[in-house]
């Protein structure tokens, strides 16, 4: 799981970590399981919802610098990322990272097929998703400043 905290959040937005009474139902309403009358009745979607998730879609294939190359315009200056082995990075960090890595460049097909997408309950301004990522890698060199391992047509499927 990787965050990024202060890609649309608001400069004084603090997370919350508590846990939920939820029941099981709106739980997996809110991680994409649930029915459409889970979600419909669910007080999870405002009327933003559609179009923050088109945004989050928006940016995942044409801005991430993981995907595509990035647009740095879209992170805030108070940007921060965070990965389970990685970061936390500040903006000019996690680009210069997306530079040297060149992921989309090495993997030219790559597709991060992302399913579940869902407003955060408690943050009505994060939306969560999964990605099962599948690719070949028969681009340019991976990080080539860096490993410059070369292509040999792995598929990940």
């Amino acid at each position: 799981i990787a965050t990024c905290e202060a890609l649309v959040a608001p400069p004084n937005y603090a997370p919350s970590f508590s846990t939920s009474s939820q029941s099981l139902s709106s739980r997996a309403a809110f991680f994409g399981f649930g029915s459409d009358d889970d979600i419909a009745s669910s007080s999870v979607l405002s009327s933003n919802s559609n179009t923050l998730i088109e945004k989050t879609k928006d940016f995942i294939h044409n801005k991430s610098g993981f995907y595509s190359n990035y647009d740095a315009d879209v992170y805030s200056e108070e940007f921060v990322f965070r990965g389970p082995y990685i970061g936390p990075l500040n903006k000019a960090d996690y680009l210069a990272t997306m530079d040297a890595f060149g992921i989309w460049k090495a993997i030219p097909d790559i597709n991060p097929n992302a399913w579940g997408f869902s407003i955060d309950p408690k943050d009505p301004n994060r939306v969560w998703f999964m990605v099962r990522n599948t690719g070949t890698f028969d681009g340019e060199p991976l990080a080539p400043d860096v490993l410059n391992y070369k292509p040999n047509g792995a598929r990940n499927l």
